[in-house]
């Protein structure tokens, strides 16, 4: 260390007294005497600079003494280390091993090499993206093996080297299969499948069901339990868990398979509740897991551990409901619920469109005929609803009801109620901290749930099968009100809602949808003032011809971008639907500058999900009609990331 061979302080003090002294000696002329300190002081500097020299040689000696005994002792440790470790070369020789390795797979397997060892090829643990780590069974044992990189030269020798240990994780594995998860298992739109069959036919059907789920817990070692008519609960080890989620579910296609005659495609919603603290945290998680895949429109799979979710399947279009309970049900509630509340405040999502903007109006019109103050929250931009908003504004009844997030927060009470329509997810609401001012929320929607759910909402009505949450708010003005008070424009607002994400009555329609369609028509909605706000100028219709011209179609997929400052998120989304509407184009996506963001329109015919596409992209939708906004990139980025999205969606589709 420097205080070995470095001058110290107080060798600094000396030099100081000396150069004194020597001072003090010729200021007073004993210049003899000075003379003689002096050379004396330079013999002293000559011979300490010596001996300083002399202790570092010795002090590197002892370091060099120091590191050999420790390359001695690590190599002894390394030796009789009690785990496994070895050195393998670039073409799997085992270069070295210690007493441990030896121990465990004996010197024929050691000299075999590495690929024979382990059913690995050496080439993986030198790639430059390969594993630092892997779990390889040698034995009837496993082993977590720790991979370090090592290249060494001397003379003519250049080897690339791979040092791996071994820990033998063999228990924990064993604990970890022994180890189980809950899933819950829910045939979707039971009652429908039901009624789609004769009835000398269905018990066959059921016991069709039952044999493919029984089979399908048998061959997973689970214990199956149904719990109503239509529910099962599988409590499953973790070890079976691990295969079904690499086999993607393929219980999912399976159940598709059967056919007793009935004209509704059987499927079913799983919920998966894992690594859960207890049996009924795991019970917990699954619970929320299947309610999510039914809420994402059924046929699906979802994985749910506390940290983490996952999703497979979901490829069926979603099944237009027969039965109008739980309409009525969640109607009277919330008639209940609003004559309890104070004002109502309405609220959508961002940059709204016409349903967004229909189904706000219906709530209105709700809250009004309940004797109710309801205010409508809307934020710029809002170009997309301006022709229809500009007409509300310019009535008595709404010259006041459209107001700002500001403006709303000033007037919050404690028995207020917050309805939020069209949106269910945090981040794409109006304002998600405007939410925290209520106790008591509703949410309307319509669209398959989203993982990043608004959470505390008193009441939830998502029906993913509806065309449009205006479909959802007409029947429930209809189940409230014997007879409804709505204005031509009003019931023209929602029926433009309908219209807008039924891309006029060509998608995702049922017999609810042209029920609801009825009703309003009945009330005076006009197709020709409707269609007139939907009317687009020369201009507008030249530049989306351009955007559909540049098109680039791959795999039946057409992909069109839309830069620069005067990018026109409606009509980005015009181009798109009409983009699906061409011979051999499954969906198309159109990619639209907006400020710093680039916001991408997915549209579909049913055959490729665009919903799950673009939810890898932090969006979501539905399976034939879907959105997102990829914040602070660029065109380019933004159209790789889609790219990969696709990719990898087709990935797990194979």
């Amino acid at each position: 260390m420097d205080k070995y061979y470095k001058f110290k302080k107080s060798d600094l003090l000396y030099a100081a007294i000396i150069a004194a002294s020597l001072g003090a000696l010729s200021y007073y002329g004993h210049h003899k005497e000075a003379t003689v300190l002096f050379i004396l002081s330079i013999a002293a500097l000559v011979y300490l600079d010596s001996l300083y020299i002399y202790k570092r040689k010795k002090w590197d000696r002892f370091v060099d003494t120091t590191i050999k005994k420790m390359y001695i002792s690590v190599y002894r440790s390394a030796e009789n280390a009690d785990f496994p470790i070895i050195l393998v070369g670039r073409d799997g020789d085992i270069i070295w091993n210690n007493k441990s390795a030896r121990n465990a797979f004996g010197w024929e397997e050691i000299e075999s090499g590495f690929e024979i060892l382990t059913g690995k090829k050496a080439e993986e643990l030198f790639m430059e993206n390969g594993p630092s780590s892997i779990d390889i069974e040698i034995k009837d044992k496993v082993y977590h093996i720790n991979n370090v990189y090592i290249r060494s030269s001397e003379g003519e020798f250049n080897e690339e080297m791979a040092l791996l240990t071994f820990i033998d994780i063999t228990d924990i594995r064993d604990a970890e299969a022994k180890s189980v998860s809950v899933m819950l298992l829910e045939i979707d739109n039971f009652s429908d499948l039901m009624q789609s069959i004769e009835n000398d036919k269905k018990p066959f059907l059921l016991a069709e069901l039952e044999k493919v789920i029984f089979g399908y817990g048998q061959n997973t070692m689970a214990l199956v339990k149904r719990y109503d008519s239509s529910k099962y609960m599988l409590i499953i080890p973790n070890k079976y868990l691990d295969e079904e989620i690499r086999k993607k579910f393929n219980i999912l296609d399976k159940i598709k398979e059967i056919d007793q005659g009935n004209t509704i495609e059987p499927t079913i919603s799983i919920g998966v509740g894992m690594d859960g603290q207890n049996p009924r945290e795991n019970s917990q998680l699954a619970n929320a897991a299947k309610e999510l895949a039914l809420g994402r429109g059924g046929d699906q799979a979802v994985v749910k551990t506390k940290e983490n979710l996952q999703f497979f399947g979901g490829k069926s279009k979603e099944i237009e409901k027969k039965s109008r309970v739980r309409s009525r049900v969640v109607a009277h509630a919330l008639r209940d619920l609003i004559s309890e509340s104070g004002s109502i405040f309405i609220m959508g999502h961002k940059n709204p469109d016409m349903d967004c903007l229909g189904a706000a109006i219906g709530i209105n019109v709700i809250a009004r005929g309940l004797g109710k103050d309801a205010r409508i929250l809307l934020e710029e931009p809002y170009s997309n609803i301006l022709p229809l908003l500009n007409k509300f504004r310019s009535t008595e009844n709404y010259k006041d009801t459209f107001v700002s997030v500001n403006q709303a927060s000033r007037t919050i009470r404690g028995d207020d109620l917050l309805i939020i329509v069209d949106v269910h997810s945090e981040n794409y609401v109006l304002d998600k901290e405007f939410i925290d001012n209520f106790s008591k929320r509703v949410i309307v929607d319509h669209h398959r749930r989203a993982p990043d759910q608004i959470q505390g909402s008193t009441m939830s009505y998502i029906e993913n099968y509806a065309s449009s949450t205006s479909e959802l708010v007409t029947e429930l003005i209809q189940y409230i009100f014997e007879k409804p008070n709505l204005s031509i424009l009003e019931a023209e607002s929602l029926f433009a809602g309908i219209r807008v994400d039924t891309k006029s009555f060509n998608f995702k329609t049922g017999v609810r949808t042209f029920e609801a369609a009825s009703f309003l028509k009945r009330l005076g909605a006009s197709s020709q003032d409707i269609r007139e706000l939907f009317a687009s100028d020369l201009e507008s219709y030249v530049r989306k011809s351009e955007l559909i011209k540049k098109a680039v179609i791959e795999d039946n997929i057409a992909i069109t971008t839309y830069d620069g400052d005067d990018a026109d998120l409606l009509l980005a989304a015009q181009a798109a639907d009409e983009l699906v509407g061409f011979k051999n184009i499954n969906a198309s996506f159109v990619l639209a500058r907006d400020n710093a963001d680039v916001v991408i329109s997915g549209r579909s015919m049913g055959i490729q999900n665009v919903q799950v596409i673009l939810e890898a992209l932090g969006g979501g939708g539905h399976m034939t009609m879907a959105g997102a906004r990829l914040k602070g990139v660029t065109m380019e980025e933004a159209l790789q990331r889609l790219k990969d999205a696709i990719s990898e969606n087709k990935k797990e589709e194979e």
